[in-house]
């Protein structure tokens, strides 16, 4: 569904103005009146939402990486639908993640699940440690031009998305302690929940940003990836996540998560074509001047 909504939203970005080429109130304007970009949202919201569901229930270590497979279908859709040409890395990248979901599906048999729990110093130390990198690299996407600058701000992105995905965990336990002990009044003061709310909007801008300026194949899967590496980063070390007791089945485990998102690296690796998009035109399209009002252009 999430991957699904990328691939919508690009193709209403082409025709949208480009975020920061005109004042912000009449590029709210344009993007709120358009119904399928609309549309596009409704289904990453609802995503994000069944998503939130499964990391309440399961490791982030694996609702993660599993999350990663609707890149596949993206990268698919970007190639069939939006016109992007294929390349013989776009398919091992595709393929890399296939390979890694079968991986990950056979090393969760038999891996018996335990109580939340987590070490605050550890957590509170990659939290902060993901904020800063992704603020630096936000900073180095906007100040800077070329085709890096669109991945610098993907990056952005995909560190936020990983640190939602873990405070959505945080916010999962923080609620339930708080409403069994105080009701549910005393539940929704939780901190947690708020910052869940609000990060999604942060990302939502981001996101468009980066699609905008960049090709979706390319952007999406580093958005992607770097959402996946750090709920797995905190998910085994800070939050102690039960891996798989066997040699076998734990390299097992070790190998999905570098298939998947090695994939996701190897498709981010594809390189941009063509020029960059002008103001008020997507990337994906050819800009052409258009005569001022008033003047007949020369024959």
């Amino acid at each position: 569904m999430i991957n699904y909504s990328g691939y919508m939203q690009k193709r209403e970005l082409d025709k949208l103005p480009l975020i920061g080429s005109q004042k912000p109130l009449q590029t709210v304007k344009a993007f709120l009146s358009c119904r399928p970009w609309l549309e596009a949202q409704g289904l990453q919201f609802a995503g994000t939402f069944v998503k939130g569901i499964a990391v309440g229930l399961a490791p982030l270590s694996v609702v993660q990486p599993i999350n990663t497979a609707g890149i596949a279908v993206l990268a698919v859709l970007a190639i069939t639908k939006l016109g992007e040409r294929p390349s013989i890395s776009d398919w091992l990248g595709i393929g890399t993640i296939v390979v890694g979901l079968f991986m990950l599906g056979r090393s969760l048999v038999g891996v018996a699940s335990k109580a939340f729990s987590y070490n605050p110093f550890v957590l509170w130390f990659f939290v902060v440690f993901f904020f800063v990198v992704a603020g630096v690299s936000l900073y180095h996407g906007i100040t800077k031009k070329g085709e890096q600058a669109p991945n610098l701000i993907a990056v952005a992105s995909g560190v936020l998305v990983g640190l939602t995905a873990v405070l959505i965990k945080l916010a999962w336990n923080d609620f339930g302690s708080r409403f069994w002990l105080h009701g549910f009044r005393h539940a929704l003061a939780s901190p947690y929940i708020w910052l869940v709310f609000f990060l999604p909007f942060v990302t939502l801008v981001l996101d468009q940003t980066a699609m905008q300026r960049g090709k979706a194949i390319v952007v999406v899967p580093i958005t992607t990836g770097m959402s996946n590496l750090i709920p797995i980063i905190i998910g085994i070390v800070a939050m102690h996540e039960p891996m798989p007791s066997t040699p076998g089945m734990f390299l097992l485990r070790l190998g999905s998560f570098v298939f998947i998102i090695g994939g996701a690296v190897i498709l981010s690796l594809r390189k941009q074509e063509g020029t960059q998009a002008q103001p008020g035109q997507g990337s994906g399209r050819r800009s052409v001047p258009r005569p001022e009002r008033g003047r007949v252009p020369a024959s």
